[in-house]
């Protein structure tokens, strides 16, 4: 493991622990159509992306329960891009700072900006670590 890997995947999984549960309040994203879309291309990746977030902005959910949802939308769409070649991993980036953009939670979204920085830089990025602690948010 890179030293770059290696800080990355222990502020993700140090950052998105603190997102607080879910609780009776959830909405219901496509996390099927997240994954496909995602190990397409960074254009469809982004597309889902999108209306997924949108749709989890017009549920009226608490923060707390935004960004545990929005933790599994990057966690789908993470492990879905360590299918795609690097230079399509690396347009993929934007995706997971627009997921960061919509977060309320200072250390999800500093945790998410860094997997993008590293991701769109080229840097070597274990994201299958990087998609288990982001669902497990």
């Amino acid at each position: 493991m890179t030293a770059h890997k290696g800080i990355a995947t222990l502020i993700l999984f140090g950052a998105l622990a603190v997102a607080a549960p879910v609780s009776a309040q959830t909405a219901t994203v496509d996390t099927a159509a997240i994954s496909a879309a995602c190990a397409t291309s960074a254009a469809a990746c982004k597309i889902a992306v999108v209306a997924a977030i949108a749709a989890l902005k017009a549920a009226g959910l608490t923060p707390a329960a935004l960004n545990a949802e929005l933790g599994v939308v990057a966690g789908m769409a993470v492990s879905a891009m360590a299918s795609l070649p690097p230079d399509e991993k690396a347009a993929a980036a934007e995706v997971l700072t627009q997921i960061a953009a919509a977060s309320t939670n200072a250390a999800q979204k500093a945790a998410l900006a860094q997997v993008a920085a590293a991701l769109s830089t080229g840097s070597a990025v274990d994201l299958t670590a990087v998609a288990s602690s982001l669902s497990a948010s």
